[in-house]
């Protein structure tokens, strides 16, 4: 009987912290929007690395198929394809910016080993080849106009 007793206090007080909490709930998706910014600021850091969703979510403390679910439904892209186009965009800019350096090493200091793969990668996202796009940059350049940033 004791025991019983016990077992009806705990559960009364289970129940009163629920009510509680359930009183002040937090924003429903502010869990997954912190998480969010969390992925996009950690491979916003590491792009330039070898970065493997497995890694990041390990460095995060959260389960890969999870985090990239969450990701994708709330960006409406999974972490790699996120990863991939932040790198493309950096490497559009050095591009620009850099004409001293090749393909091969803008390629490379953006997190692309495979300077072909950064290639096929740029031409998915604009339509153009890395070299075609410095080209029609340079022309821009000559007559004076701005490119595209």
């Amino acid at each position: 009987m004791e025991a019983n007793g016990h077992l009806h206090l705990l559960l009364a007080a289970f129940r009163e912290s629920a009510v509680e909490d359930s009183a002040s709930p937090l924003r429903p998706d502010s869990h997954s929007e912190e998480l969010t910014r969390q992925v996009a600021q950690y491979l916003s850091a590491q792009y330039a690395e070898p970065v493997t969703i497995e890694g990041m979510a390990e460095a995060l403390g959260y389960n890969r198929a999870y985090l990239s679910r969450l990701f994708k439904r709330e960006t409406g892209l999974s972490p790699a394809t996120f990863l991939s186009k932040l790198r493309i965009g950096h490497g559009r800019r050095l591009l620009r910016e850099r004409p001293e350096l090749t393909v091969e090493q803008i390629a490379s200091s953006v997190g692309f080993p495979d300077a072909l793969y950064f290639s096929k990668q740029f031409r998915r996202w604009h339509e153009q080849s890395p070299t075609e796009y410095r080209q029609t940059v340079a022309r821009s350049n000559k007559k004076g106009a701005v490119p595209d940033r």
